[in-house]
């Protein structure tokens, strides 16, 4: 049984796996910015959280303009 894999190109592999270690580091971004937004909120550091929050909207926003 072939799954189409085996006629993918070294080009295209390269590509697939590009994307795919972008979209694991971008998840890993925002659970750690989740996780800090967080502590900020259990401290009551504002301008921890304000820091954290505004740098997970630009993140959000880059993600749109993409």
């Amino acid at each position: 049984m072939q799954t189409g894999l085996n006629n993918l190109t070294r080009e295209h592999y390269e590509t697939l796996l590009s994307i795919h270690a972008e979209v694991v580091l971008e998840a890993a971004i925002e659970k750690r910015l989740r996780r800090l937004i967080d502590q900020a909120l259990d401290q009551g550091d504002e301008a921890a959280f304000r820091l954290y929050a505004a740098e997970m909207a630009g993140k959000r926003k880059d993600e749109e303009h993409e």
